[in-house]
């Protein structure tokens, strides 16, 4: 369309041209001596019309002549920069169709701007990380810091040390990568993991109370390491009866009756000597939610009050009439306290619901104990042969 304007208005003024010097009667005389030269106005005007446009485009072919080795420099770097991104489209493409040995290799030897170079060498990195090239990461990792993508590559380098269960050189690099983003959500993430592979479990409530304020973690695998670190907190504060106690009141009361974290609880405070503490932790656990491996421990708390374990023992048994351990339990707490007789028709009713291999055993001692050492050989046969067939 501009091409066909261009044409229409040369033409226009070609008309015009000729009508005027059809017409004009001007001249122009030219003089310098000895010579003499007389011409048409309008030839005149071509003349140096052409005069003008030549020159200018004498001038525009020195320039272009003056200036065509940086137009070929110029030329030669945007042939360079395509084959730069075409190889970088095509690292992208191999890493995105796991083809790592392709992208480690496409990726890991790019050169171009620092942006994408420390992009390219992360995702190096991760395409070594898959084909177990240990060496091959590590040179990856540390040139993507050098070509500011130091976050990238310290988060990387975290996450590898996690896959191999390496947690302190894990927390070597998401200490670094911390200076760069306190606050990253997938950095507390994987601190958490390292935080919980090395036994920091403070540190592990830490972060599961920051991450819990951002929403940045699922809530039921966060109820999980909840019970786990408050499991593994009492256990740590066994030693210390003031920080026992001090820290068991600080649990939440939901986890209180978490069965999983009160029997790390009693076990805890019956190691500090604290049996009526146990108890009442088990009692209340046991009021609300039964467990078997609760009652269990319940029978081996020694140093309390056998005949309230008992009595609450028969209580429960009338919620639970046909609960073989708390039949177990019930057997244990009454030898315990000598009650032979009332032991062995627990430990009957127990065998008779569901035989089980500490069932037989404590049934052979007391048979032991009564001088019937042919029955009691019998059940330690049996106690044997259920191990067996459990392995």
């Amino acid at each position: 369309m501009r091409g066909l304007i261009s044409v229409l208005i040369v033409a226009v003024l070609a008309v015009g041209l000729a009508m005027a010097g059809r017409y004009d009667p001007g001249y122009v005389v030219l003089v310098y001596p000895p010579w003499r030269m007389e011409i048409s106005f309008i030839s005149f005007v071509l003349i140096l019309a052409g005069l003008i446009i030549g020159g200018v485009m004498l001038l525009r072919l020195a320039s272009l002549t003056l200036n065509l080795p940086s137009i070929v420099r110029a030329q030669r770097e945007r042939r360079a920069a395509r084959k730069r991104d075409e190889n970088f489209v095509g690292g992208l493409r191999a890493y995105a169709e796991y083809r790592y040995q392709d992208a480690e290799q496409s990726l890991g030897q790019w050169q171009g701007d620092e942006a994408r170079m420390g992009l390219a060498r992360v995702l190096a990195a991760r395409s070594a990380q898959e084909m177990r090239a240990v060496a091959q990461r590590g040179r990856h990792v540390q040139s993507a810091s050098e070509h500011g993508a130091e976050l990238a590559a310290q988060l990387f380098e975290a996450e590898s040390c996690l896959d191999a269960k390496e947690a302190t050189d894990a927390l070597v690099a998401i200490n670094r990568a911390k200076e760069i983003a306190p606050q990253h959500t997938a950095l507390l993430r994987l601190e958490l993991k390292a935080r919980q592979l090395t036994g920091q479990w403070d540190e592990v409530e830490r972060l599961l109370d920051a991450l819990a304020r951002s929403n940045a973690l699922d809530s039921v695998v966060s109820t999980q390491i909840r019970r786990l670190t408050y499991a593994e907190n009492l256990k740590r504060r066994a030693e210390d009866d003031r920080g026992l106690l001090e820290y068991w009141k600080k649990v939440p009361s939901e986890f209180k009756q978490d069965a999983f974290v009160a029997r790390a609880a009693a076990r805890a405070f019956m190691q500090r000597g604290g049996h009526d503490t146990a108890l009442d932790v088990l009692e209340t656990t046991l009021n609300r939610e039964w467990n078997e491996d609760l009652v269990a421990l319940y029978g081996e708390l020694r140093g309390g009050s056998p005949k309230r374990q008992i009595e609450q023992a028969e209580k429960w048994l009338r919620a639970q009439p046909r609960d073989a351990q708390l039949l177990l339990t019930l057997a244990q707490l009454c030898s315990v306290q000598q009650l032979w007789g009332k032991a062995q028709s627990y430990l009957e009713a127990s065998l008779a619901i569901s035989g089980s291999a500490e069932g037989h055993i404590r049934m052979a001692e007391l048979k032991t104990q009564s001088g019937q050492t042919g029955e009691a050989c019998q059940h330690y046969q049996k106690a044997l042969d259920l191990c067996r067939a459990v392995k």
